[in-house]
Formats: structure tokens, C-alpha cells, sequence
């Protein structure tokens, strides 16, 4: 038998793995946690919200360009048998500025509301969808107030013309897809008031 000291036996098993790894398991932990601190504040999910909200809180009361809606009068679509078909509130553009400036820069319209253009006379008029950000339906109306041509559904920001092809005092424009919900064809009418 082989006498061994206690100082010379070899350092293995559990006691031995016990004192390197004593005080350990707390900096293991300090360092989990550390990382969850660092992880929950930079992703986390309502820092952007506050910071949107906060912004709204700061920003100025009115930042859109977009005109307001105006009523003046009511314009009624109407068959040929005079049944009617639909009534909408209108803004008029009955002068060279306003004409001109029709529905641009208009992001939304809702959908029982539309502008109407007057002329002084009876002529072939072309439009386009200059600086508007709304799809429209065009319609154009003689002097006797019948439709003599519907351009649906016209693309947005496009300078192309949109010709009535037969002469016309009036036009009418409204959201893309209301000529059809409503089943407003060539030959119908219209009437309007001014408020």
C-alpha cells in the first residue's frame, strides 16, 4: 500500500470542480440579467409608439396643405325619365381659379360628394389629373345638362388629356367607381342648386 498525503492526491471529482467554479454562478447570473436589461430596452416595442405619440403631441395643429371641402350646392343625377338616381354635395369651380385648381391635392373625398365645373359656353373640354391624388370618374355634361361622355376610373398625377369628344358646359367629378355603383350612363342628366 502506497501512502499518499493529502496534498499530493490528485485534484479531481466533484470537490475538486466545486472550488473553480465557487462565486461563479453569480456572475453567470449578472450577466443574464445584464443582457435582459439591454435586450428590453432596445427592443422594446412601446418606445416607438411613445415616440410617435410624442410627436403628434409636438407637432404643429395643422401640418396638412390638403383643401377642406366646401359645400355649395347639391347636384342630383337623374335618368332620362327624370326617376332620380343619386344626390351629392358639390363644390362649384365656376371661375378660370378655381377650374383650374379643381381636386388637386385632395387625398381623400368621401364618396356622396363631388365638384362640379361651369363654363360660360358649350365647347370640346379636356381635363387632367395634374398634382390629384384622387381616382376619379369624369363626367362631361352638355349645355342641356345630359352626360355626353364618362372617362372612369382615371389614374392619379397624370397629365395626359381627357377629352369630353363632344362639346360640353359642364363636368362633374367624383370618386373612381361612383359611376358605376350608381349605373350613371351617357344620355342621363343632372340638375344641381347652388346653397
Amino acid at each position: 500500500m502506497v501512502n499518499i498525503r493529502e496534498k499530493d492526491r490528485p485534484k479531481t471529482g466533484i470537490y475538486s470542480n466545486y472550488r473553480k467554479s465557487k462565486g461563479k454562478p453569480v456572475l453567470y447570473m449578472a450577466v443574464a440579467l445584464l443582457v435582459i436589461l439591454v435586450m428590453a430596452v432596445i427592443y422594446n416595442p412601446n418606445r416607438e409608439a411613445k415616440r410617435m405619440i410624442q410627436n403628434r403631441k409636438n407637432a404643429p395643429a395643422s401640418t396638412s396643405s390638403e383643401p377642406e371641402f366646401i359645400k355649395q350646392g347639391e347636384l342630383t343625377f337623374i335618368k332620362a325619365d327624370s326617376t332620380i338616381i343619386v344626390k351629392i354635395d358639390i363644390e362649384i369651380a365656376d371661375d378660370d381659379v378655381r377650374r383650374e385648381r379643381g381636386l388637386m391635392y385632395r387625398r381623400q373625398m368621401e364618396l356622396n360628394r363631388g365638384m362640379l365645373f361651369i363654363f360660360e359656353d358649350e365647347d370640346v373640354r379636356s381635363f387632367w389629373m395634374k398634382n390629384t391624388y384622387l381616382p376619379l370618374d369624369i363626367v362631361y355634361l352638355s349645355a342641356q345638362k345630359k352626360i355626353v361622355r364618362i372617362h372612369e376610373n382615371v389614374a392619379i398625377l397624370n397629365e395626359m388629356s381627357i377629352p369630353s369628344d363632344f362639346p360640353a358646359k359642364y363636368v362633374v367629378e367624383v370618386n373612381a367607381g361612383f359611376c358605376a355603383l350608381y349605373n350613371i350612363q351617357v344620355g342621363d342628366g343632372m340638375t344641381f342648386v347652388r346653397r
